[in-house]
Order: C-alpha cells, then sequence, then structure tokens
C-alpha cells in the first residue's frame, strides 16, 4: 500500500497518546487570540516531545519513554456532531487529493499507481479523531487537566480556585456526558500565561511565586508568549496551518458545483443522547451513550449502477463536498510570538511531561499493579462467577444487550487501564500481558464489548513489540468479527480493521489485510467503502512479484471508484477508474473496458474535462461490441451530449472540424475515378461499359493484364513502339495505386468512400461533403496571386462556399443501418490547374436510435472522419489538374446479351469528342479477332492474310529477340487497327463492328485510343466489354476424302467432303432450328464443284436432328497468282434470298487460333520447317437458326481448316485452355516425332489405282502360267516434279496371300523406264500417267494385287528417295477352268 510519511509504527503510536484537558480563564483567550489561536491549538504542533524520560516500574526497573507525544485538548472538548463529521470527512478526502504516480512493472507490464495515498491518511486521522470516547476503554480519556491563568488577572489565586471548582463539577459528570477522564484523581497542573508585551517579566515572576506557594513548586508552571517587537523577523513557518479546523458556517453551505448529477437524501444526524445512569456504572450493550457520531441507521441510498444513463447516484456523504465556507488559507497565525516563544513553548512541554506527568503516570501504574496483584482472579460481580463457570464464553452471533456490570474501579477495568498505561509509556510487552489477561476475564464475564477491546490493544501491543504472529493477528481479527457481529458497533470495527491493516501489511500479509478491508465495506457509508476499497485494491498490488494479483487489484479499483462517485468525490472516482483501466486495456475483455471507459467519460464530463470525456466516451463505440442495442444507443447519446459540451467550450474548433468515431471507414477501399462525363442516355444506344467505381472490389490482377496488353497492343500499332519502361494508363485509383491521379480541368472526378456502422443501431448522417485542399499550379500565370483554398474552415463555421476553383457535391442525408457497410460517391469538379488534396469527409451525425428514426429530431453534432493518414505514402487523394483535353464518349447499338456461338452481328459504334480540344490518331484494339473485328472502309483480304500465315515459308531466324518482335508485330496488327485520323471537338465518327461470340470467350474486350497532344497525358484510353451469355445451337463436323476419277485428258484427283450438321440446343431452346445456308471453300488447291444430298429440299433441323451433305471438289491445276485464292461457294437452300450482309461477312474469316492474351509466351516459335498440307483450305459453312416462339432468326458461320484426308474435323466445342495441348491441324496429324509426320507423307504424296479384271478363268493343267494385264494409273499429289519406281519384284506379305508373279512393265510412255524387276516413271506437279504391266499367276486363288510391288519416289527439290509398301486393296480372283 501507497505510504508517505508515518510508519505503522508511528501512526499506531500516535493514535494512542496521553490526552491532556486544558481549563483557561477567560484571559487565556485574549492573549492567544493575538495569534488567531486558541490555547490548544497554540502547544498542539510542538506535542511531539524530542526527548526521552524514564520511570520505575512496581518492580524497580527503569523504563524508557521515546518520542511521546501529547495530544491538547480544551476540557469542553466535544466530537463533531454526524452531519460535521461527515463534513471533515469530505474534505479531508477532497483537499488531499494527489495525483502524482509511481510506474510498477508486474509480470511484464507497466502499471502508474498512486506514489502515496494523502487522502487516506488525513481520511483515518479525522475518522479517528471524531470518534465518541467509550467507557470500555480509557486511551481517549484525559490523563491530566492543566489549569491555565494569566498574569493579566488581578487576584490570580482566586481566578484558579475558581477554576478548581469549574474543574470539580467537570469531574463528577455522569458516565455518557464529556468529558470523561482516566480515573477519579486525574493529574492536575497550574500554568500562568504571561503575555510580555503587557507585562514586565518581574512582576510575572512575582506572580508566578505567589501560584508556586499556593499551589506547590513541582505542579506549577509559567509560559511566557507575545515576545516579538518590531524589530523581530515573522515566523518563517506556519506550524499551526495543518492543526487548525474550523467549522463552516451552516449558512454559507453550498452543493458541489462541480456535480450537475442528483444525490440522495441526507443522513439524519445522530446525536449522542445522555442517560441518567450512576457515575459509576456502565454497560457493554451498544446503547446510544457510545454511538459513533459517523452512525447511521435509516439512510437511504441509490444503488444504482453506475453505468446507467441517468446519474452518478451520491450519498448522504457526498453532501457539500466541495462547499464553499469562510476562506482560512489567509489567516495568519503566530504574529505575536517570535523565536524564543516557541522555544518557551517547546521547554515548558517538556518540563510538565518530565515533571509532572511521567511522574503521575509512575506513580499510577504502581497503585494499579497493586491493585491487580491483590484481586488474584477474584470476580467483583456473582453473574461472572457463574458465566465462568457455567457460561460457554463464544461470541459467534451472541446479542450484546448482556447485563454485565462493571463498576468504574472494579478489577477488570482496572487491568484494563493498566494496559492502556503501559501502552501509551511505549511499554509492548508489559502491555500484552496486561491485555492478554484483561481479555481473559472479559471473555469469562461475556463483556464482548470491553473483551473485543482488549483484544484488539493485544493484538496492537503484540505488533509494537515486534513478537506479531498468526495468533496475535488471529486477535485483531476475532475483535473485528466481535465489534461487528456481537456488538453491533461498526465505527469500532471500522477502527480495529484499519489498525490491522497496517499490523497486517508489515508484517507481509497483504492478501489477509484485503479481506479485511473488504470486509467493513457496506452500503451505509459509501466515502468509507471507497476508501478501503482502495486500499484493499492497492494490498493485491503489494504482493510478491509473482503474487502481484492486476486483475483483482483493477476490480477493486473500479468498485472503489464506484463508491467515490457515489459520495460525491469525482476526482477521486476519476482516478480509480483511471488506473484501473491499465489493467483491462488490451485485455480482450470488451465488456469490462467498455463499462470503465464510460465510467471515466461521464466522470471526466463531471469534472469539466471536456476533451478527455468525449475521448473516453468514443472508445465503447469501438467496432466488436458485445453490449445490446440499448446500451449502445446510451453509450452514443452519452457521446454526443458530451462532444456538444466539449465544442461549445473550446475555442480549437471554430476553424476546423473534431474527429469522430463513428461511423468507421473502410480506408482500404476508397476508391477515384478519373474517366470523364458518362454520355447522356439515347433510345436504343448503349454506352460503353468504361471503368466503374464497382470495379474497384473486382478482383484486378487477371482483368488487368488483358487490358495492359491491349494498351501495349496499341501503343505498337499507334506510335510504332511500346517505351522501353511501358506504365500502364491508370483511371481507377484504389489501394496501392502508386501514382497521383491525373484529371483534365473541367472533367468530374467520382471518389468512392465506403462508411461502415460497427455498431448494432442505426447512424443518421446529413450533410456529407468533401474536404479539400487546393493549391494553384505555379505554371498557370493567372493562378499565381492565387492563395491556397480550404474549405473546411467554412464547413465548420456552418457556411457554404462559393467558389469558381471546384464545384463539389453534398449529400443531404444517408442512413447508416447497425452493423453494415454504405458506398457514398461524390462528384468533384476542378475549374482550375493546380493540386488538390482530399483530406476528409465532414457530416453532420445524430443517433437514429435502435428503430432507425429518420426524422433526425435527436441532438446533432458536426466532424469528419480523415480520409487520409498521417505519414502514408497513399497517393491516391492527392489529385493533379492539368489543362483542358478532349473526352471521348463511345455508344453502341443495344443489343440483346443472348447469343447463340459463332453467330454474326454487327454493331453500330458512334465515337463523339465531348472534350474542348481535338482529338486525333484514334485506335481501337480488341481483345479476341476472332470473335469480334473493325469494318472499316478500307476492305483487305482477310483470308489471304491468314492463309499466308499459316503457310507461308518460316525462314529460319538465328535472333531469338528478332523473332519475338516479328511475332509480337503480328499480332498486334491482328488484335488493333485505326479507327479514325481526326476527331475534332464536339464531333462524332461511326463505325461498325462485327461480333462472332464463342463460349470459349463470354467476355469480349475493346480498347480505344486517342492522343491529346498534353505532356502530362499525351494519350487516353476508354474500355468497353460486351459481356454476352453464349448458347450452343450448331455442331459442323467435315471429313474430306478424295479419290481418283477418270476424265478426258487422263484421270483427276477428286475431293469429297462428307459435312454433318447437327442442332444442339438444350431442351429449352426446343423451338429452335437450324438451316443450312451455304458453304464456302476458300484454297488454292481445291474448288468444290457440287453438292450431293439425299432430297431436293433440305428442312430445318429441329433439337437433336442431324443433316449430312457431301461437297464434290477436285483440284485446281491451273497455276494461281501468288495473291490469290480461291473462293467457291454453293448454296444449299434454294430459297436464300441475297442478304447484303452476309458479304461483309465473309471478311470476318479467321483462324481459331487463341488470343494472344490468352498465350502464355508467344514469342517461342516452333523450328522453322515447310508447312506442306495436303488440302490446305479454309471450309465455311453458313447456318440460321429461327425461334418459332418469337420469330427471331439469326445468322452464322463455322469455320474449319482442311489439312489431312480422311480425318474427321469439327468445331462444335470451343478451343481448350491454354495450358492444355490443343489439337493442331498441321500437316494432317497430331504433334508426334518429325518421323510420325514424314511416314504419313511418304503414303500420301504419290497415289495410284489399279485397272484390271476381277475374275479370270484359266486352264492350268494345259498351261502352267496365267499372264494378267494391269493397268497403273499414278498421281503426283505434290507441288513439285517427283520420278517414281514402281519395285515388283517384292510382296508384302507371301504367306498371307498366293504367290503373284511379275512378267514385266508393258508401258509404252515415253518417260517409263522397263527396269529389271520394276517400272520406272517422272510425274510433274499435280500429273497423272498410266503404265502397263503384265502379273503371272502360277495356281488359282484370290491375289492382293497392291500388295505385290512397293513404291519409290524422289522429288526433285530434295532428292531424297522414300520407299514405302502399297496398301492398295485391289483384289484379283483366278479360276481353273472347269474339265
Amino acid at each position: 500500500m501507497a505510504r508517505a510519511g508515518k510508519t505503522a509504527q508511528e501512526f499506531i503510536q500516535s493514535s494512542f497518546s496521553p490526552i491532556v484537558a486544558v481549563l483557561c480563564s477567560p484571559k487565556v483567550e485574549n492573549i492567544v487570540s493575538k495569534n488567531n489561536l486558541s490555547f490548544p491549538e497554540l502547544l498542539q504542533p510542538f506535542s511531539t516531545l524530542d526527548w526521552e524520560g524514564q520511570f520505575r516500574d512496581p518492580g524497580g526497573n527503569n523504563c524508557t519513554v521515546k518520542s511521546w507525544k501529547l495530544i491538547i485538548r480544551d476540557v469542553k472538548w466535544k466530537p463533531l456532531q454526524p452531519t460535521e463529521a461527515r463534513r471533515q470527512l469530505n474534505n479531508a478526502v477532497l483537499h488531499n487529493y494527489n495525483d502524482k504516480t509511481v510506474t510498477l512493472e508486474i509480470d511484464g507490464r507497466k502499471f502508474d499507481v498512486s506514489q502515496t495515498t494523502p487522502w487516506f491518511d488525513a481520511w483515518r486521522e479525522t475518522y479517528l479523531e471524531v470518534q465518541f470516547p467509550s467507557d470500555h476503554e480509557f486511551t481517549k480519556h484525559f490523563l491530566s487537566c492543566i489549569i491555565v491563568g494569566t498574569t493579566q488577572d488581578e487576584n490570580i489565586v482566586d481566578c484558579f480556585n475558581s477554576l478548581n471548582q469549574e474543574y470539580a463539577q467537570l469531574q463528577n459528570v455522569t458516565p455518557p456526558k464529556l468529558p470523561k477522564w482516566f480515573n477519579n484523581g486525574v493529574l492536575k497542573s497550574y500554568l500562568l500565561l504571561h503575555d510580555v508585551s503587557t507585562m514586565t517579566k518581574d512582576k510575572a515572576e512575582a506572580v508566578f511565586e505567589t501560584v508556586k506557594q499556593t499551589f506547590g513548586a513541582n505542579n506549577c508552571f509559567m509560559l511566557p508568549i507575545n515576545s516579538k517587537s518590531n524589530i523581530d523577523p515573522n515566523l518563517s513557518n506556519d506550524f499551526w496551518a495543518q492543526y487548525i479546523t474550523r467549522a463552516p458556517d451552516i449558512n454559507i453551505e453550498a452543493t458541489s458545483p462541480t456535480s450537475n448529477l442528483p444525490t440522495t437524501p441526507l443522513e439524519p444526524q445522530t446525536v449522542p443522547v445522555a442517560q441518567s445512569e450512576e457515575i459509576n456504572i456502565m454497560t457493554s450493550s451498544t446503547s446510544q451513550d457510545t454511538s459513533h457520531p459517523l452512525t447511521a441507521e435509516n439512510d437511504v441510498y441509490d444503488n444504482a449502477n453506475s453505468l446507467q444513463t441517468h446519474s452518478f447516484s451520491g450519498s448522504s456523504e457526498s453532501m457539500n463536498v466541495a462547499g464553499k465556507g469562510i476562506d482560512y488559507s489567509s489567516e495568519v497565525h503566530g504574529a505575536a510570538l517570535n523565536a524564543n516563544d516557541i522555544e518557551s513553548i517547546k521547554k515548558f512541554l517538556v518540563e510538565y511531561a518530565s515533571k509532572a506527568l511521567l511522574p503521575y503516570l509512575e506513580k499510577l501504574i504502581s497503585q494499579l499493579s497493586e491493585v491487580v496483584a491483590n484481586r488474584k482472579g477474584v470476580s467483583r460481580s456473582l453473574l461472572s462467577a457463574t458465566k465462568r463457570w457455567f457460561g460457554t464464553g463464544k461470541t459467534g452471533n451472541t446479542t450484546a444487550n448482556n447485563t454485565v456490570i462493571y463498576s468504574n474501579d472494579c478489577p477488570e477495568l482496572q487491568l484494563r487501564r493498566l494496559g492502556d498505561l503501559w501502552f501509551m509509556c511505549g511499554q509492548w510487552q508489559r502491555a500484552f500481558d496486561a491485555y492478554h489477561t484483561a481479555k481473559r476475564e472479559f471473555y469469562a464475564d461475556s463483556a464482548w464489548l470491553c473483551y473485543a477491546g482488549a483484544l484488539e490493544m493485544a493484538a496492537l501491543s503484540a505488533f509494537m513489540s515486534g513478537e506479531a504472529n498468526r495468533k496475535t493477528h488471529g486477535y485483531m481479527e476475532e475483535s473485528i468479527l466481535t465489534y461487528l457481529n456481537t456488538c453491533r458497533m461498526v465505527q469500532y470495527a471500522v477502527r480495529a480493521t484499519l489498525l490491522s491493516v497496517l499490523c497486517l501489511g508489515g508484517s507481509g500479509l497483504p492478501g489477509e489485510a484485503a479481506k479485511q478491508l473488504i470486509r467493513m465495506t457496506s452500503e451505509d457509508s459509501d466515502l468509507r467503502s471507497a476508501m478501503l476499497l482502495e486500499q484493499a485494491a492497492l494490498c493485491f498490488l503489494s504482493g510478491p512479484g509473482s503474487k502481484a494479483m492486476c486483475r483483482k487489484y483493477a476490480f477493486h479499483m473500479v468498485l472503489a471508484g464506484h463508491r467515490f462517485s457515489k459520495a460525491g468525490q469525482k476526482k477521486h472516482a476519476y482516478r480509480c477508474y483511471k488506473q484501473a483501466y491499465q489493467v483491462y486495456q488490451n485485455s480482450g475483455w470488451r465488456l469490462s473496458t467498455d463499462h470503465v471507459q464510460f465510467a471515466l467519460g461521464r466522470l471526466a464530463g463531471a469534472l469539466k474535462l471536456t476533451g478527455d470525456a468525449v475521448r473516453w466516451l468514443a472508445a465503447p463505440l469501438a467496432p466488436s461490441s458485445h453490449q445490446p442495442p440499448h446500451q449502445q444507443d446510451a453509450f452514443l447519446r452519452e457521446y454526443i451530449l458530451a462532444h456538444q459540451q466539449w465544442i461549445e467550450s473550446s475555442e480549437e474548433f471554430r476553424e476546423r472540424l473534431p474527429t469522430l468515431p463513428l461511423p468507421l471507414l473502410e480506408r482500404a477501399a476508397t476508391a477515384l475515378l478519373c474517366v470523364g462525363p458518362a454520355p447522356l442516355s439515347a433510345p436504343g444506344r448503349a454506352p460503353a461499359s468504361s471503368i466503374s467505381l464497382q470495379d474497384a472490389n473486382a478482383p484486378v490482377e487477371e482483368d488487368d493484364r488483358y487490358w495492359h496488353k491491349l494498351e501495349e497492343m496499341l501503343l505498337q500499332v499507334a506510335q510504332g513502339s511500346v517505351p522501353m519502361i511501358f506504365k500502364p494508363t491508370v483511371d481507377l485509383y484504389v489501394e496501392g495505386t502508386d501514382t497521383n491521379p491525373i484529371v483534365p480541368q473541367g472533367e468530374p472526378i467520382q471518389i468512392a468512400i465506403t462508411l461502415s456502422n460497427p455498431l448494432k443501431i442505426s447512424l443518421l448522417l446529413k450533410d456529407l461533403e468533401l474536404l479539400w485542399q487546393f493549391i494553384p499550379s505555379s505554371e498557370d500565370d493567372q493562378n499565381l496571386e492565387q492563395e491556397v483554398l480550404n474549405n473546411e474552415p467554412i464547413v465548420a463555421a456552418g457556411n457554404t462556399l462559393e467558389s469558381n476553383v471546384i464545384v463539389g457535391q453534398k449529400i443531404k442525408s444517408v442512413l447508416l443501418e447497425g452493423d453494415c457497410e454504405k458506398v457514398l460517391t461524390f462528384l468533384l469538379t476542378p475549374l482550375c490547374v493546380g493540386q488538390i488534396n482530399i483530406h476528409g469527409l465532414a457530416y453532420k451525425l445524430i443517433n437514429a436510435g435502435e428503430e432507425g428514426n429518420e426524422t433526425g429530431n435527436g441532438t446533432m453534432i458536426s466532424g469528419k472522419v480523415n480520409l487520409s493518414a498521417q505519414n502514408s505514402a497513399d497517393k491516391r487523394l492527392q489529385i493533379k489538374v492539368i489543362p483542358e483535353a478532349p473526352c471521348l464518349q463511345m455508344t453502341f447499338t443495344e443489343m440483346s446479351s443472348e447469343a447463340i456461338s459463332n453467330e454474326l452481328r454487327t454493331i453500330d459504334v458512334e465515337l463523339r469528342n465531348v472534350g474542348p480540344v481535338d482529338m486525333k490518331n484514334v485506335h481501337i484494339a480488341v481483345s479476341h479477332p476472332d470473335c469480334i473485328s473493325l469494318i472499316t472502309d478500307d476492305v483487305g483480304d482477310n483470308f489471304k492474310a491468314l492463309y499466308e500465315e499459316k503457310y507461308r515459308e518460316l525462314t529460319p531466324c538465328t535472333d531469338e529477340r528478332a523473332a519475338r518482335a516479328a511475332a509480337w508485330r503480328s499480332a498486334c496488327a491482328r488484335h488493333a487497327a485505326r479507327a479514325a485520323e481526326l476527331v475534332p471537338r464536339a464531333a462524332t465518327r461511326r463505325l461498325r463492328l462485327l461480333l462472332r461470340p464463342t463460349a470459349a470467350a463470354p467476355a469480349l474486350r475493346l480498347l480505344a485510343y486517342y492522343e491529346t497532344g498534353a505532356r502530362a497525358r499525351p494519350y487516353r484510353l476508354l474500355r468497353h466489354v460486351f459481356r454476352l451469355d453464349v448458347a450452343e445451337a450448331v455442331e459442323v463436323s467435315v471429313t474430306p476424302r478424295r479419290s481418283l476419277k477418270t476424265m478426258d485428258s487422263g484421270v483427276v484427283e477428286n475431293l469429297f467432303l462428307a459435312v454433318e450438321v447437327k442442332n444442339i440446343c438444350n431442351e429449352k431452346d426446343e423451338n429452335v432450328v437450324v438451316e443450312v445456308l451455304e458453304a464456302s471453300l476458300l484454297s488454292r488447291q481445291w474448288k468444290l464443284t457440287g453438292l450431293t444430298n439425299v432430297a431436293n429440299r433440305i428442312n430445318p433441323l429441329a433439337i437433336h436432328e442431324r443433316l449430312h451433305l457431301i461437297f464434290n471438289g477436285r483440284r485446281i491445276l491451273e497455276t494461281l497468282p501468288d495473291e490469290k485464292v480461291e473462293h467457291t461457294c454453293l448454296k444449299v437452300t434454294k430459297q436464300l434470298s441475297d442478304d447484303s450482309n452476309l458479304s461483309s461477312c465473309y471478311n470476318f474469316i479467321t483462324d481459331f487460333k487463341p488470343s494472344y492474351l490468352e498465350t502464355a509466351d508467344i514469342g517461342v516459335q516452333e523450328t522453322p520447317q515447310t508447312r506442306q498440307g495436303l488440302i490446305q483450305s479454309m471450309f465455311v459453312i453458313r447456318w440460321r437458326t429461327i425461334n418459332k416462339s418469337n420469330g427471331k432468326s439469326t445468322v452464322g458461320q463455322h469455320c474449319l481448316w482442311l489439312e489431312c484426308f480422311a480425318k474427321a474435323v469439327s468445331r462444335n466445342k470451343e478451343l481448350l485452355p491454354i495450358d492444355v495441348p490443343t489439337l493442331q491441324l498441321d500437316d494432317g496429324d497430331n504433334k508426334k516425332g518429325t518421323k510420325d509426320v514424314k511416314e504419313k507423307e511418304r503414303k500420301d504424296n504419290v497415289i495410284f489405282r489399279l485397272e484390271h479384271c476381277d475374275t479370270i478363268q484359266h486352264d492350268f493343267i494345259h498351261r502352267k502360267l496365267c499372264l494378267v494385264p494391269i493397268t497403273i494409273n499414278i498421281v503426283n499429289c505434290y507441288g513439285v516434279p517427283v520420278s517414281v519406281f514402281i519395285d515388283m519384284s517384292k510382296q508384302q506379305s507371301r504367306d498371307a496371300f498366293g504367290e503373284l508373279g511379275w512378267a514385266g512393265a508393258l508401258s509404252n510412255a515415253s518417260d517409263g523406264d522397263d527396269k529389271k524387276g520394276g517400272v520406272s516413271v517422272s510425274l510433274e506437279k499435280f500429273e497423272s500417267k498410266k503404265v502397263q504391266v503384265r502379273a503371272l499367276c502360277a495356281a488359282p486363288g484370290t491375289y492382293l494385287v497392291g500388295s505385290a510391288f512397293s513404291i519409290t519416289t524422289i522429288r526433285a527439290d530434295t532428292q531424297q528417295p522414300i520407299t514405302y509398301l502399297s496398301n492398295n486393296t485391289s483384289l484379283l480372283v483366278v479360276q481353273q477352268i472347269p474339265v
């Protein structure tokens, strides 16, 4: 426990010091009044004697008296009345307030604890002083009496005789009345007070001689005072200030001005009532003669919880805590005294103690010791003897109304007197023996009040002697319980507790001390309970390092603060709660923390600490509160009232707004958008989606990757190159954007502020507007003389800013419901070039309550929320305003979001420049060139470019960087194109887009680029996204096959395309039918010649129906120009009308290559090799879907690359993801090893057909060999000349077939060369020839003619022979002629 000044031993000794009465003549007061003092007050500061005396005990041993203190009181002294006593107690606490603290570190945490508790020391001393002297103890009785006369009395002897008579009357008062004397014959001494300023020393000496002769020299003393002359200095110290207490005039009592809270009714005054009992009789009952002036029996207290919002209840002790009476602080004491007088007073007190009082005590101790010794255990009453033998002697809850009566001079009380004398003389062991003996006597007689007193003093004696132990501490515990439960005398139990705590604390038992202190708290006295609870809390903190109980300390400090508040001690209540908060802070005990913070806020408000009140009351409004809605409503209502008082009393908010705790700002969600004004709505037109503030909450990494790559492509196409350090354009500024927003002058800025309400009740916000600061640009000569403009002072004053610099938006009202977030969008339009710093959001807060009342009738406070964090690198709200720039608005033809995969849509696009400056070099880039295309006046051959890209010869490239650059430029050219060269201000341009949506690309992105001519932002961008719900409706599969057909000119290579079309609509679209309109083939190798179908009329396909078509084609033998691609088209539906839109759709024929934006690394190229496909054509089939339910029709097309024969090609499913290997229709096979590709080429590059009879009859009996003529038709499918050798000396498998021999070639061709075992033929590109050969059969049977020879080809460009066995399945049946 915090202590200062006296130790426990010193306090106990001073509390039981000898009390000396003084009886003064009237002229004594006249003399001492020159010093604004009474006679007892004159002596009291010097009553602690720096003197050591000795006396002999009854056994003749010397006893030493040290540090003796005398208590000087007027013989007519009376305890204060209850009301005044409570006032003195309250003032003792109030006027000794001290907020000095010391830091303690406990379990790694630091706490600021009161360094000392002077208020408790003052309250404790005052509490002991105002006690009514009781007859069960004699330490508070007058031990001696000093009769004081003056040298100014005319007849000093008569004056003393008159005072003796008055003393005799006071000696014989009945017991309940005052004064109370230690015994019937106390020490009586005479003091002659000499006023040096009015009488000479000789005359005074003469008078004193007369007094000594009359009353005895050893019992008379003289004290000269008022010796100060004009030349003597004033006393350096006011020795009397701390000992003087003035009773305030009751007429000027006033309630504390610092407390505007209601208090409870005052306690009734309990005045001791005299009883007409015998002078030498006393009882141990709790009658009114011993009642304490602070005892209250009928007080009514307000037990309202301090967290209730009505008030902090006071108590009867809170009356007039800060009552203003006469101000005695300016009184001058000792004005007529000098240093010699001070020394004279000290000398007198020492002489009185050594020559009169101590010898008297020695004599009295000897007498009492003899009386006690002669008693020898004989009972002085029959009842006590009876109880000693037959009584139980248990205290328990025995009633105090017993009939034990002791006479004033009975041995039991004489024993108690002896113990008190030993104790006052500092003989602790002898005092303990006397008390110990007395307590047994009182216990045996069931004199419980006397028993409790003896136990109390015995425990104190043991402690003072240094022999305290658990048993002696138990004495004090039993004494307290006896006072409290048996005697029902709370005031003595409190006194014993205060003394016991000193003993326990000095013995290292703070826990036991805390228990005793807590036990004495009750509802009858808030101030006393507060003092004891605070001391108990300090006891919990006073244990050894590991045993310090911080939580118990905090809990009891909260209880103490509550009781201080009820007692009207607001400063102490605030101090207790504040010290307890150190433990609850950051503890996670949210409800406890809210209670303490709310109480601190209420108390700070009562103490006029409005700033602290607002800070404390704002804390319980933090997020994650577990308080119920009605409690949060009370918290908020109290906060608003405190905040209003703070604003009214503070001058700092005249030009700025305070920061409010509600609502909360979601700082990470703050977004700023600079995209110019939105276009005006028009029927049938849809504006570009652009960027919206809602995109700030969407995942941006994947989406931004597309836009950034499109921007790079636009820069490549529009400017010819991409900057070495490419920084993507930013229009939406969110958390993490490391750049200042840039906005042209005159364009609106959209700012999204997200506010959240963490409470369960609604908040009503009104008049919301942004707080900004504008700094003019130094580059603008017109703004050089302008000062920095800040709108916060104007908003704080409640005015509206009319500015030609910035036009802002104000939101009238917003209701934030409990536990919700709301996004507020503000528009800010800068009208001048410069810098805008948005630093806050101003609003007016109204508590809408649990019901969410929007009427706004509650108290309203103005404040702000800071949008920019201090010392933050966030640049979102630091906006740079640049000069005027062009601004593009783009609108499209309004269309449905539902689409069919591969359908064709034409969209009208309007470009409008709404800026005051011309825009130049407008380009548009698309994310998927195979799905969206820009139709311009410069119509080119799209297929030609694709054909060349796919089949051109790749030149070997040793520089990988150059290869990457070439691939990059090619991709950019495919994705981006110029839309307009110049769009003047306020002008428009129209474009057309062709869309072919697919399920693989549900979002088609379009990015427009235009140049501004401004240095700060040389170009601007505008985004649009086509988001379509794509459904599959048509599935197309094509299987190319080939054959040799005999024509007039010879054998010709033919192409057959087996096409399957299927309606794959889902069940909900069962009314959708599919019609095939036409088919086209684009190729330099083939052209379509006809269509084969089953019926003359092709009906539309219903759901799940299929249509099979066979298209005929033949090879183009003519040599075409390099730039020409043959385009042949066949109508499938005869009733197809001419559609002007279809012609433009032919230009929209693109490869199903992945978008560059979806390719992981486009720059990585395959090993350069010759791309030689056998078909090298694109097949396009045009179809139409008709919805019978609404009559809506759509036209679409499928484009398929045809590479190899006898392999089905289908585009019913979209492309697989990039990381999954996709089917590569290149050179007729999947991506396998080069060897497999070449093996495939060997079988397809040269084809042949055999002509011979199917069945031959031969007579093998007469002719052993059968000669069979065979014609071989050979076709060169290469685009280069080849040499072919037909080797007829081998067979594919002689085990599986009969033996077939060759008789040689019979070819008459000029290029045919009949060699041994084979035929050699030379063919030009795509040339066909016939070779005549003869086969020999030695036996009847079935022969596989093609397996009897192999083919070797040599290309003219490579000269590398390629040999493979023929797999021709031509069969020959040879029969034996029947005999």
